[in-house]
């Protein structure tokens, strides 16, 4: 039984296909669903420390401004999470939230545990050989250390079932099986 779905917002575009498949799969089981973005180095649009090619020493400024940045980076964050944790809440889905900092594989799992979550829903972009390898793949993490079940949701499909419109299947008949008789 699921009671317990913890998501993992990568991003918060208008078309997240992981929101949207946990969402509904949250209404289908009525479970709860926890939120969570994870703040990364990783993400676009994290900021970044300047780089000095010929002082090794941080002006106070560098550091203030990038203190700010930050702060709206994460603001900006939890901001999202509560949009779309009130646009769960009003399709009637029981929501919390969470934002983190860190490796997001890894606190994905913790949070699952500590929660005691049922089931993780991630993204996946797909990437595949060399690019998996070096860039690294969060829902393989997730999916060889989760404490739990794992569903991993293509990130770059356009819509998202909402698992009502699977067509019923007959079993498949049994095999004739050849005799030497």
């Amino acid at each position: 039984m699921i009671d317990k779905i913890l998501v993992a917002i990568d991003s918060f575009d208008n078309n997240n296909s992981v929101y949207k498949a946990a969402v509904s799969l949250a209404q289908a089981t009525r479970a709860n669903l926890m939120l969570l973005h994870i703040l990364s180095e990783e993400d676009p649009g994290y900021p970044m420390l300047p780089t000095y090619a010929y002082y090794s020493v941080l002006k106070d400024t560098d550091g203030g401004i990038f203190r700010e940045k930050f702060i709206e980076y994460e603001q900006a964050g939890i901001d999202c999470l509560k949009k779309l944790a009130q646009e769960a809440i009003a399709v009637g889905v029981d929501t919390e939230y969470s934002q983190l900092s860190g490796i997001p594989g890894w606190e994905i799992c913790e949070l699952a545990s500590a929660w005691s979550a049922d089931l993780i829903v991630v993204g996946s972009r797909g990437l595949k050989g060399l690019k998996e390898m070096f860039l690294g793949s969060v829902s393989n993490y997730v999916t060889h250390h989760a404490p739990c079940s794992v569903l991993i949701v293509r990130m770059d499909t356009d819509s998202v079932s909402d698992f009502t419109d699977l067509p019923h299947q007959e079993a498949a008949p049994k095999p004739e099986v050849a005799t030497n008789n």
